[in-house]
């Protein structure tokens, strides 16, 4: 039979299924399809953070060469695989060391907290999303955030949050910061936190001061609490607008809203809780006047009373 597989190009073009129907039947029965088969489905489990080169590149050296005792020496393998057992080695060196970047989300309903490179805490909201260079993190304490975190920041150098409507730089403190199209609030509950908004307001916050940026307008209020109430199982707004307190219904318990028919405009002062979709529903609507009609595929349609 007649070895197709021995060109410099052959192994990239069978990783991309780009081989041609007789080039794959060749390949498919001989010993090294196999071995490379092996390597190609172990590589899709690889996570930087527990890759270790060495440890990595004897496993792919004893897994594609077995020494077999023999009076005669026989060649098994094309000289091709040799040259594509070290690019795949060099490929995979090449994504440990380059995937600095690293990321944080949550799903609905969950939260998590993340141990930054300083021993800062940053803790993720349901549907939230973080990232940070952690290579570059004790020159530039930066990060991008989507969603909403509170955050417990050990004193050091300038420490940004970036947003899609703002940043928010500190030095040593807790605050949260929660986000969303047009939309940015930051409450700080311990140090001094500074809000540049993308309505171009600079806002200086220290404990128990709030800071909202909504439809062109900022708001500023005091409150009392020690530490957000999601922690705790709970929401908990301070005049919001009606249309983020649907969002955080949405995140917290995977729900999808008409709202077609309703004011988003209003605005809720109260709490819901995380453990009892219909409790948390009738707590936020009712006060409102707002009819609420949750059908079993987690869709919620609201009516105007």
């Amino acid at each position: 039979m007649k070895k197709i597989y021995n060109d410099d190009t052959f192994l990239a073009r069978w990783i991309e299924n780009d081989l041609s129907l007789e080039e794959s039947e060749q390949f498919q029965k001989s010993e090294a399809y196999h071995q490379f088969n092996k390597i190609n489905k172990a590589s899709q489990f690889l996570k930087a953070p527990d890759y270790n080169k060495s440890d990595a590149f004897q496993k792919i050296i004893k897994n594609t060469y077995q020494k077999k005792e023999s009076k005669k020496v026989i060649k098994l393998i094309p000289k091709w695989v040799y040259s594509a057992v070290a690019s795949v080695a060099l490929l995979f060196s090449f994504f440990y060391f380059n995937n600095t970047t690293s990321n944080f989300s949550t799903e609905y309903g969950e939260l998590i907290s993340v141990k930054l490179p300083d021993n800062s805490i940053v803790h993720l909201s349901p549907n939230s999303h973080l990232e940070f260079n952690k290579k570059k993190w004790n020159k530039n304490r930066n990060l991008f955030l989507t969603g909403e975190a509170y955050f417990e920041v050990k004193k050091g150098k300038s420490f940004t949050v970036n947003t899609s409507e703002g940043n928010i730089v500190v030095l040593g403190t807790k605050f949260t910061v929660n986000t969303s199209k047009n939309f940015l609030e930051v409450q700080c509950y311990e140090g001094k936190v500074k809000v540049n908004s993308n309505n171009d307001d600079e806002s200086f916050l220290t404990k128990g001061k709030a800071f909202r940026a909504y439809a062109n307008k900022s708001e500023s209020w005091n409150f009392s609490k020690e530490a957000p109430s999601w922690l705790n199982g709970e929401s908990n707004f301070n005049n919001m607008p009606l249309s983020q307190v649907i969002i955080s219904l949405e995140k917290n318990y995977n729900l999808k809203f008409n709202t077609n028919n309703i004011n988003l405009d209003k605005r809720f002062t109260g709490t819901f809780t995380h453990n009892n979709v219909n409790i948390a529903l009738k707590t936020v609507f009712a006060p409102l006047k707002i009819s609420f009609k949750l059908a079993k595929n987690n869709s919620v349609t609201l009516i105007s009373s």
